[in-house]
């Protein structure tokens, strides 16, 4: 009955849309959506949208583990880096989603960015493997994708667009290949202690993904971050807690269908290291 519960909850994720197959849906974007802070991005907002670079020269550093709809046979495990030197910008991240004798689904995906003044460009990189089935009957796909990020920032306002999967791959030849996937993301800072943010992904023979959420600073960089989803209408919130150059983030989201889905992850910001 495990087994076949395990089953039904990754065909239910598959067939929900093919959206975001590359992303690592993991970290603050749980909570807000799948929407980023542009202004400020953690390691894993920079490797979803590469264009949103930090303005500061760190590595940023982030690690963590996602719950699946409260099912442990879902379980993910993440980590993920950033870099900046000058006016270029490196991004690395790698997630496994799944048991190794169920389902695994392990993602690999890099960023190359390059900054001048207010404008961003990023090549991308993606890495999928999937395995099914127990070590004597086990089934191995691979395929690999190419993006393309470009942001701007004026003032209060951000803007990102990217293009995912370009090439569209392929698991396997007899599959049919996966869709060109175009994001916009935006960010507007308050005049106080919030900034507005939102998200919208296309993709062919899918309905469009709308997201809308906010961040919130109440004390210090201490912050509460909410956010709402459609396609199917998900809802979702968090906590980052700052002290120094480190962070803990709790961030939750509710699938009407598939229940609540909870993220933990530490932050760590080099700081002076690498000045």
């Amino acid at each position: 009955m495990r087994y076949i519960t395990v089953i039904l909850a990754v065909l239910l994720v598959a067939l929900s849309g093919n959206i975001g197959a590359y992303e690592f849906d993991i970290g603050r974007q749980c909570g807000m959506g799948g929407a980023i802070l542009l202004s400020k991005p953690s390691a894993t907002d920079r490797l979803a949208c590469p264009a949103a670079v930090s303005s500061e020269r760190q590595i940023d550093f982030e690690a963590g583990y996602q719950r699946k709809f409260e099912l442990a046979d879902l379980d993910r495990f993440f980590v993920t880096a950033g870099y900046r030197y000058n006016d270029f910008s490196v991004t690395f991240g790698f997630s496994q989603f799944g048991r190794s004798d169920y389902y695994t689904e392990q993602i690999a995906r890099g960023a190359l960015s390059y900054t001048v003044r207010q404008f961003t460009a990023s090549v991308i990189a993606d890495g999928k493997q999937v395995s099914v089935g127990e070590a004597e009957d086990n089934v191995t796909l691979c395929a690999a994708a190419v993006g393309f990020a470009a942001g701007v920032d004026y003032e209060s306002y951000h803007l990102s667009v990217i293009i995912d999967n370009i090439n569209r791959p392929k698991l396997e030849k007899c599959l049919v290949a996966e869709n060109t996937v175009y994001h916009i993301y935006g960010e507007i800072e308050g005049r106080s202690r919030f900034s507005i943010v939102g998200h919208i992904a296309f993709e062919e023979h899918e309905k469009p993904l709308a997201a809308l959420g906010q961040y919130v600073r109440f004390i210090d960089e201490h912050a509460l971050f909410w956010g709402i989803s459609s396609n199917p209408l998900t809802y979702g919130g968090g906590l980052e807690i700052k002290y120094h150059n480190y962070g803990l983030m709790y961030a939750v989201s509710y699938h009407p269908t598939l229940g609540f889905t909870h993220n933990v992850s530490l932050n760590l910001a080099s700081g002076g290291i690498f000045r």
